[in-house]
């Protein structure tokens, strides 16, 4: 088993803080109320009383620098003699207290000649009274100091109209700021651990198969008419205008390998599939296919998704009389009525389904599958079949064993690595026909000087083939309903009956018919 190895990549980690930027604003909340309740809950509102006072020497007749500076001496001294215990007690005794419940504080204003003093209490009115209390009794020991000092009261005491020990917001928001940082921390630090391929370079490194393809990223551009009638475009080749030219030449490199291999060892029916929903192994089947069929392959497209079959949605197509692989396989249509549908005017067929079959079971074990796979080479140079994930649908492995090579969808940053490699692990048990995987949904690396991307040989790149994007998502498995523009003339479709035997092909035979 490879060892998981930490990757930094820009638009899962984003992704990551986005999706779970609610947990960072809880915790910030959290730290909020938590600070609240604990400065509240040992919180003990105090009330200061101030008063300020000058000093003056009482025995100059004139005003001079030496009696300013007399004055101010005096003014240092007598700040000691406020805070002296004995003042306390002089006051106690003079409100008729046991003791001064209070404290005592006085600092000398910056050269001058004045004292601030202050009285603090859990009580505006006792603070008011004590130092009252104070300024009555400071003389009793100022002086025996001082004989000839002066103290005049120039602002009255007046009793406090709110705490003087107010909570500290600074504290809170620094509180607040350190549980965030936190939160997002413990968030960046699950994502960088998260064991998912997150980039071409993760594969090798993580995932014990073959990397066959890498189909980048792409959006589901829409028009403005689209987006006013909530429209969703599929994303096949050479039928969206929107779609880059990196995103086809991704699947026309995948074919060609395709095309390579049954040249040297005839195979020629692939099975493709995932190990979860949502990695879009429908839309790369679709556009394989498609792709196929551009270089001239005779293809047919079979979906055998028979849980949530979603190939029909992507061409955009509807239920038709005879037209159901499920009504094939049971035999209430004949292979010679069954309704073929042509894509374009290709040579790409299509057989599908258009709603999910509860007995495709009995297919399988009764072999109608198979012999439908052994008609189907009759006619065709390629058959690829989009079957259910793995982890949905045990019967996807008997599919495998029934087809020439399997084709594994990985979408990026979505499966542990090592679930795809226990899938890929079942997959070679039971058969030794893995192709190798298709990296799916590979984002841009953003440098600081450019924009570049590797394809699976991780040499390749440097070149931007259009914006990119978000890539071939229908909905939770099941799958919603996914309206798609009406198929245009552009993209016709074809609906035609195959015979049985190619000996048996004749221009009558053929009926076909055009959806609009």
């Amino acid at each position: 088993m490879k060892k998981n190895k930490i990757t930094i990549e820009l638009h899962s980690l984003v992704m990551d803080i986005i999706k779970n930027i609610w947990v960072v604003i809880l915790c910030a909340l959290i730290g909020s109320m938590g600070f609240f309740l604990v400065t509240h809950a040992s919180y003990k509102p105090m009330y200061t009383s101030t008063a300020t006072l000058t000093v003056l020497n009482s025995g100059a007749v004139t005003a001079s620098y030496s009696t300013y500076t007399i004055s101010t001496e005096k003014a240092n001294v007598l700040v000691n003699v406020f805070t002296e215990p004995t003042i306390k007690e002089y006051a106690a005794a003079y409100l008729e207290l046991d003791k001064f419940d209070g404290t005592v504080s006085a600092k000398v204003l910056d050269q001058t000649n004045f004292i601030e003093l202050k009285v603090t209490s859990n009580h505006p009115e006792k603070a008011y009274k004590l130092l009252n209390a104070v300024l009555k009794s400071h003389h009793k020991v100022s002086n025996k100091i001082f004989k000839n000092a002066g103290v005049t009261v120039i602002s009255a005491p007046t009793v406090p109209l709110g705490p003087s020990n107010h909570i500290s917001t600074s504290n809170r928001n620094m509180v607040i700021m350190a549980c965030a940082t936190l939160a997002l921390a413990f968030v960046i630090a699950m994502s960088l651990m998260r064991n998912t391929v997150k980039k071409e370079s993760d594969f090798d490194e993580k995932i014990e198969s073959k990397l066959i393809g890498t189909i980048a990223h792409e959006d589901k551009r829409m028009t403005l008419q689209d987006m006013r009638q909530k429209k969703k475009k599929g994303l096949l080749i050479h039928s969206n205008a929107y779609i880059s030219l990196r995103f086809t030449e991704n699947f026309h490199k995948i074919a060609a390998k395709l095309e390579h291999k049954k040249n040297r060892s005839d195979e020629r029916v692939f099975a493709i599939t995932s190990v979860a929903e949502n990695e879009g192994k429908s839309t790369c089947a679709a556009n394989i296919a498609v792709s196929l069929a551009d270089r001239g392959n005779k293809v047919i497209l079979l979906d055998l998704d028979f849980k949530k079959p979603a190939v029909y949605k992507i061409f955009s197509e509807e239920e038709v009389e005879n037209g159901e692989v499920s009504d094939l396989l049971c035999n209430k249509v004949s292979f010679e009525d069954f309704t073929f549908r042509t894509f374009k005017k290709t040579s790409l067929s299509l057989a599908l389904n258009t709603k999910a079959d509860s007995e495709y079971r009995n297919y399988i074990e009764d072999g109608s599958i198979t012999e439908l796979i052994e008609k189907l080479k009759a006619w065709y140079d390629f058959i690829i079949i989009d079957t259910a994930p793995l982890s949905l649908d045990s019967a996807v492995t008997d599919i495998i064993n029934m087809v020439d090579k399997t084709i594994l969808v990985v979408r990026t940053d979505t499966v542990h690595a090592n679930v795809i490699n226990d899938a890929i692990s079942t997959i070679s048990k039971i058969s030794s026909n893995l192709a190798g995987c298709i990296l799916n949904d590979v984002h841009m690396n953003i440098l600081p000087f450019s924009i570049t991307g590797d394809d699976e040989s991780n040499r390749y790149g440097g070149y931007r083939y259009g914006k990119h994007s978000h890539y071939g998502h229908y909905g939770k498995y099941p799958a919603p309903k996914y309206d798609i523009e009406p198929i245009s003339e552009e993209n016709e479709i074809t609906v035609q009956n195959v015979p049985v035997n190619p000996d048996d092909a004749d221009e009558d035979d053929i009926e076909e018919t055009t959806e609009q």
